[in-house]
Protein backbone atom coordinates (compact mmCIF):
# COMPACT_ATOMS: atom_id res chain seq x y z
CA UNK A 1 0.00 0.00 0.00
CA UNK A 2 1.57 3.61 -0.72
CA UNK A 3 2.14 5.24 1.67
CA UNK A 4 1.49 8.90 1.14
CA UNK A 5 2.36 10.81 4.30
CA UNK A 6 3.05 14.77 3.97
CA UNK A 7 5.82 15.95 6.75
CA UNK A 8 6.43 20.07 6.96
CA UNK A 9 10.36 20.54 8.63
CA UNK A 10 9.47 23.68 8.07
CA UNK A 11 7.78 24.60 11.50
CA UNK A 12 3.83 25.43 12.26
CA UNK A 13 1.43 23.06 13.23
CA UNK A 14 2.59 20.48 10.55
CA UNK A 15 6.08 20.02 11.81
CA UNK A 16 7.42 17.06 13.48
CA UNK A 17 10.84 18.44 14.50
CA UNK A 18 11.05 17.29 18.53
CA UNK A 19 12.68 15.80 21.73
CA UNK A 20 10.70 14.11 23.60
CA UNK A 21 11.76 11.56 26.79
CA UNK A 22 9.91 8.32 26.29
CA UNK A 23 9.33 6.77 29.86
CA UNK A 24 7.63 3.79 30.88
CA UNK A 25 5.95 3.83 34.63
CA UNK A 26 5.91 -0.20 35.59
CA UNK A 27 3.56 -1.07 37.98
CA UNK A 28 4.96 -3.90 40.57
CA UNK A 29 2.50 -3.40 43.17
CA UNK A 30 -0.79 -1.68 43.57
CA UNK A 31 -2.63 -0.43 46.45
CA UNK A 32 -0.42 -3.34 48.17
CA UNK A 33 -1.61 -5.96 45.93
CA UNK A 34 1.18 -7.24 43.10
CA UNK A 35 0.58 -6.84 39.95
CA UNK A 36 1.03 -8.05 36.51
CA UNK A 37 1.42 -6.24 32.83
CA UNK A 38 0.33 -2.84 34.23
CA UNK A 39 1.84 -0.11 32.63
CA UNK A 40 2.07 3.60 31.44
CA UNK A 41 3.59 5.43 28.54
CA UNK A 42 4.85 8.79 30.20
CA UNK A 43 5.93 11.28 28.09
CA UNK A 44 7.87 14.96 28.36
CA UNK A 45 7.82 16.91 25.64
CA UNK A 46 5.30 19.40 23.92
CA UNK A 47 4.07 16.95 21.07
CA UNK A 48 4.18 13.49 20.35
CA UNK A 49 3.90 11.43 16.82
CA UNK A 50 1.42 8.71 16.35
CA UNK A 51 2.45 6.08 13.45
CA UNK A 52 3.83 2.86 11.97
CA UNK A 53 7.34 3.91 12.67
CA UNK A 54 8.93 2.09 15.66
CA UNK A 55 10.31 6.19 16.55
CA UNK A 56 6.98 7.64 17.08
CA UNK A 57 5.84 8.16 20.74
CA UNK A 58 2.20 6.30 19.96
CA UNK A 59 3.57 3.23 17.44
CA UNK A 60 0.91 1.34 15.24
CA UNK A 61 2.22 -1.43 13.99
CA UNK A 62 0.00 -1.75 11.45
CA UNK A 63 0.15 -1.31 7.67
CA UNK A 64 -3.08 0.48 7.65
CA UNK A 65 -1.25 3.01 9.84
CA UNK A 66 0.97 5.69 7.91
CA UNK A 67 4.82 5.96 8.94
CA UNK A 68 4.31 9.01 10.51
CA UNK A 69 0.42 9.15 10.81
CA UNK A 70 -0.65 12.49 13.02
CA UNK A 71 0.60 14.46 15.62
CA UNK A 72 -0.75 15.57 18.49
CA UNK A 73 0.57 18.98 20.30
CA UNK A 74 0.11 20.80 23.86
CA UNK A 75 0.03 24.54 23.57
CA UNK A 76 -0.71 26.61 26.90
CA UNK A 77 -4.15 27.31 25.86
CA UNK A 78 -5.42 24.14 23.92
CA UNK A 79 -4.22 20.45 22.73
CA UNK A 80 -3.89 20.45 18.69
CA UNK A 81 -4.36 17.53 16.64
CA UNK A 82 -3.16 17.28 12.88
CA UNK A 83 -3.61 14.20 10.26
CA UNK A 84 0.13 14.11 8.61
CA UNK A 85 -1.64 13.58 5.01
CA UNK A 86 -1.85 10.03 6.35
CA UNK A 87 -3.54 7.12 3.64
CA UNK A 88 -6.06 6.38 5.43
CA UNK A 89 -6.74 9.57 7.77
CA UNK A 90 -7.49 10.00 11.27
CA UNK A 91 -11.54 10.57 12.73
CA UNK A 92 -12.79 12.42 15.92
CA UNK A 93 -15.97 11.57 17.26
CA UNK A 94 -16.90 10.15 14.23
CA UNK A 95 -15.63 12.78 11.85
CA UNK A 96 -12.56 12.81 9.55
CA UNK A 97 -10.08 15.29 10.54
CA UNK A 98 -9.02 17.31 7.73
CA UNK A 99 -6.86 20.37 9.04
CA UNK A 100 -5.87 21.13 12.58
CA UNK A 101 -8.36 20.44 15.43
CA UNK A 102 -8.17 20.79 18.95
CA UNK A 103 -8.81 17.90 21.09
CA UNK A 104 -11.27 18.04 23.72
CA UNK A 105 -12.09 15.99 26.72
CA UNK A 106 -13.13 12.32 26.56
CA UNK A 107 -12.55 12.49 22.43
CA UNK A 108 -13.01 9.43 20.85
CA UNK A 109 -9.89 9.64 17.94
CA UNK A 110 -9.63 6.68 15.50
CA UNK A 111 -5.86 6.29 13.57
CA UNK A 112 -6.17 4.91 10.38
CA UNK A 113 -9.73 3.04 11.75
CA UNK A 114 -7.47 0.62 12.91
CA UNK A 115 -7.06 2.01 16.95
CA UNK A 116 -8.71 4.26 18.55
CA UNK A 117 -8.07 6.46 21.92
CA UNK A 118 -10.16 8.07 24.28
CA UNK A 119 -8.78 11.05 25.55
CA UNK A 120 -8.49 12.26 28.98
CA UNK A 121 -7.11 16.29 29.66
CA UNK A 122 -6.02 18.04 32.75
CA UNK A 123 -5.86 22.33 33.19
CA UNK A 124 -4.67 23.86 36.13
CA UNK A 125 -4.25 27.61 36.88
CA UNK A 126 -6.08 28.01 33.32
CA UNK A 127 -3.84 26.68 31.13
CA UNK A 128 -3.65 22.54 29.64
CA UNK A 129 -1.17 20.71 31.71
CA UNK A 130 -1.25 16.83 30.23
CA UNK A 131 -3.25 14.83 27.78
CA UNK A 132 -3.89 10.91 28.37
CA UNK A 133 -4.48 8.89 25.23
CA UNK A 134 -6.22 5.49 26.41
CA UNK A 135 -6.95 2.16 24.37
CA UNK A 136 -7.74 -0.31 26.98
CA UNK A 137 -4.62 -1.33 29.19
CA UNK A 138 -2.50 0.64 26.56
CA UNK A 139 -2.17 4.25 27.89
CA UNK A 140 -0.08 7.14 26.88
CA UNK A 141 0.43 10.48 29.45
CA UNK A 142 1.49 13.70 27.28
CA UNK A 143 2.88 16.56 29.92
CA UNK A 144 5.37 19.23 28.87
CA UNK A 145 7.23 19.65 32.16
CA UNK A 146 5.26 18.71 35.08
CA UNK A 147 2.96 15.47 36.25
CA UNK A 148 0.83 15.77 39.72
CA UNK A 149 0.31 12.42 41.07
CA UNK A 150 -2.83 11.51 43.19
CA UNK A 151 -5.16 8.88 44.86
CA UNK A 152 -7.70 8.56 42.41
CA UNK A 153 -10.92 10.16 43.52
CA UNK A 154 -13.99 11.31 42.30
CA UNK A 155 -13.69 14.51 43.12
CA UNK A 156 -9.23 14.53 42.24
CA UNK A 157 -9.79 16.98 38.76
CA UNK A 158 -6.64 18.27 39.10
CA UNK A 159 -3.83 15.12 38.62
CA UNK A 160 -2.71 14.39 35.86
CA UNK A 161 -1.95 10.61 36.80
CA UNK A 162 -4.53 9.17 39.56
CA UNK A 163 -3.71 6.41 40.63
CA UNK A 164 -5.70 3.85 42.54
CA UNK A 165 -4.61 3.55 46.21
CA UNK A 166 -5.66 4.76 49.41
CA UNK A 167 -2.92 5.45 51.28
CA UNK A 168 -2.29 8.25 48.97
CA UNK A 169 -2.40 11.90 48.86
CA UNK A 170 -4.81 13.24 46.49
CA UNK A 171 -1.63 15.81 45.69
CA UNK A 172 1.22 12.81 46.27
CA UNK A 173 4.17 13.50 44.29
CA UNK A 174 4.60 15.67 41.36
CA UNK A 175 6.88 14.48 38.45
CA UNK A 176 9.40 17.98 37.37
CA UNK A 177 11.42 17.63 34.11
CA UNK A 178 13.66 20.25 32.97
CA UNK A 179 17.44 20.62 31.07
CA UNK A 180 16.91 17.00 30.35
CA UNK A 181 16.63 15.85 34.16
CA UNK A 182 13.52 14.52 36.00
CA UNK A 183 13.04 15.14 39.38
CA UNK A 184 10.24 13.58 42.11
CA UNK A 185 9.52 15.52 44.23
CA UNK A 186 7.13 14.37 47.82
CA UNK A 187 4.01 16.64 48.66
CA UNK A 188 3.03 15.62 51.91
CA UNK A 189 6.42 15.49 54.21
CA UNK A 190 4.24 12.59 56.34
CA UNK A 191 3.77 10.81 53.97
CA UNK A 192 6.89 10.62 51.59
CA UNK A 193 7.79 9.27 48.10
CA UNK A 194 10.57 6.44 48.86
CA UNK A 195 13.46 6.31 45.96
CA UNK A 196 14.61 2.23 45.99
CA UNK A 197 13.36 1.88 49.78
CA UNK A 198 14.77 5.70 50.91
CA UNK A 199 12.63 8.57 51.62
CA UNK A 200 12.66 11.57 49.70
CA UNK A 201 12.21 15.29 49.80
CA UNK A 202 13.45 15.80 46.37
CA UNK A 203 15.25 13.42 44.09
CA UNK A 204 16.40 13.15 40.40
CA UNK A 205 15.60 10.02 39.27
CA UNK A 206 17.09 7.69 36.34
CA UNK A 207 16.25 4.45 35.00
CA UNK A 208 15.67 1.30 36.61
CA UNK A 209 15.00 2.96 40.21
CA UNK A 210 11.68 1.90 42.30
CA UNK A 211 8.98 4.37 43.39
CA UNK A 212 7.28 3.67 46.57
CA UNK A 213 4.21 5.95 46.60
CA UNK A 214 1.50 4.64 49.53
CA UNK A 215 1.39 1.09 49.07
CA UNK A 216 2.40 1.22 45.20
CA UNK A 217 5.47 0.52 44.07
CA UNK A 218 6.38 1.60 40.09
CA UNK A 219 9.76 1.18 38.24
CA UNK A 220 10.76 3.75 35.94
CA UNK A 221 12.42 2.84 33.32
CA UNK A 222 13.83 5.52 30.34
CA UNK A 223 12.58 3.82 26.68
CA UNK A 224 14.07 6.98 24.85
CA UNK A 225 15.85 10.57 26.34
CA UNK A 226 17.53 11.15 22.21
CA UNK A 227 15.65 13.89 19.90
CA UNK A 228 13.86 12.50 16.91
CA UNK A 229 12.98 14.28 13.75
CA UNK A 230 11.66 13.91 10.90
Amino acid sequence: MEDRTRVSNSGGSGATERQTLRVRLVFEVRAGTPVQNEALNLLFGNQMLVGREPSCEIPILDSRISRKHALIRIDPDAIRLTDLGSTNGTVRNGEPVTEEIIIMNRDRIEFGRVRYFETRMIERDGHVTSIRLAAGADAYLLAPAEVLIGRADPDNRSCDLLIYDPALELRHARFEHFYGNTFVVSLNEKNPVKVNGKPVKELEIHSGQLLEMGKTLLRYEIVSDSPSAA
